[in-house]
């Protein structure tokens, strides 16, 4: 079987760019219609921010800091969990900021939170996750092609 985990900083980059995209859709979308705020321009107007900040967390600190996590404790098996987690932790009491200007007190931070969790593990562990090993893959391919077509 291939490695499907990112070998270098490009290819990082490349399967990060559809999880970070698909988990920013998918939480974005469920948490505006929660709250009740749901319309095309919160939506498209939260939407670049929202990724930006998801993918700058994700990409160069809570990536990086529960890699050394589970490295010094050896149960990599767990990654998921506990970079969900801390995802999840910072982006629900701020994404409904950038979204909406909206800041949630520690009561609904509290009750949202665990919603929050269980969805984003979900949509990690079965959809976005593969989504970004399937554009790595292909994109593989692609360059495996070139590379014999020299």
């Amino acid at each position: 079987m291939a490695n499907i985990y990112p070998q270098n900083f490009k290819e990082a980059i490349i399967s990060a760019i559809p999880n970070c995209t698909m988990m920013v859709l998918g939480m974005m979308t469920m948490n505006l219609w929660i709250y009740g705020h749901l319309s095309w321009a919160n939506f498209f107007g939260a939407l670049g921010p929202i990724f930006i900040t998801a993918f700058s967390l994700d990409f160069f600190f809570v990536g990086p800091l529960v890699m050394r996590f589970v490295n010094k404790f050896n149960i990599q098996k767990y990654m998921p969990l506990f970079r969900v987690g801390l995802m999840a932790m910072i982006l629900t009491g701020l994404a409904p900021v950038i979204e909406t200007g909206y800041a949630p007190g520690a009561s609904q931070y509290l009750m949202a939170l665990p919603r929050n969790y269980i969805v984003a593990l979900i949509l990690q562990v079965f959809v976005a996750y593969r989504f970004g090993c399937w554009t790595l893959a292909k994109c593989r391919l692609r360059k495996a092609s070139v590379n014999v077509a020299k």
